[in-house]
């Protein structure tokens, strides 16, 4: 496009927006409000809720901390609180308790029970699998409900604030 159809069509559209009515820009505010809430929702479910999966699963304790606040509480069956100690209680997980264990955290049926441009309430169900070093069998190891309340970072980065694991 030359810049003289760009300015042309800019004026076009700006001249348009002059002449709307009350309900035509209550429309429009809506659909540009749709947009960023889709927005919201994909970088939610893409980059914190599956990226809490895939970091958890793949044993990078750090990334996976990092989907948290500094002052979040993680519940899964006692709470631990901030992401220090939310990083702490991985690291031993995966030393402890997991070592050659594949994991495999199944998120799906995401629901957002709120959502603003700052803040929202999710539940997601989790299914999650074992497969342990040498076994072709995959086991459930639990299913649960994740009931998470997440924020905005100053930086842009949607982080869970609370999570809690309802079984």
């Amino acid at each position: 496009m030359n810049r003289r159809r760009t300015f042309t069509l800019s004026a076009i559209t700006a001249a348009g927006l002059a002449v709307l009515t009350s309900s035509q820009y209550t429309a429009f505010a809506q659909i540009a409000e749709d947009r960023g809430d889709m927005k919201d929702r994909i970088a939610i479910q893409e980059q914190l809720l599956y990226a809490y999966a895939y970091t958890y699963d793949s044993k990078d304790c750090v990334s996976w901390a990092n989907l948290f606040t500094t002052d979040a509480i993680l519940d899964l069956t006692n709470p631990t609180i901030g992401r220090d100690g939310i990083l702490q209680w991985c690291l031993a997980q995966q030393k402890n308790v997991l070592g050659a264990i594949k994991t495999r955290h199944n998120m799906m049926n995401i629901v957002f029970d709120q959502l603003t441009s700052r803040r929202a309430e999710t539940r997601t169900y989790v299914i999650n699998t074992w497969q342990k070093q040498g076994d072709q069998t995959i086991t459930v190891h639990g299913t649960g409900t994740y009931e998470d309340v997440i924020v905005k970072s100053d930086d842009g980065r949607w982080l869970f604030k609370e999570r809690k694991l309802v079984r």
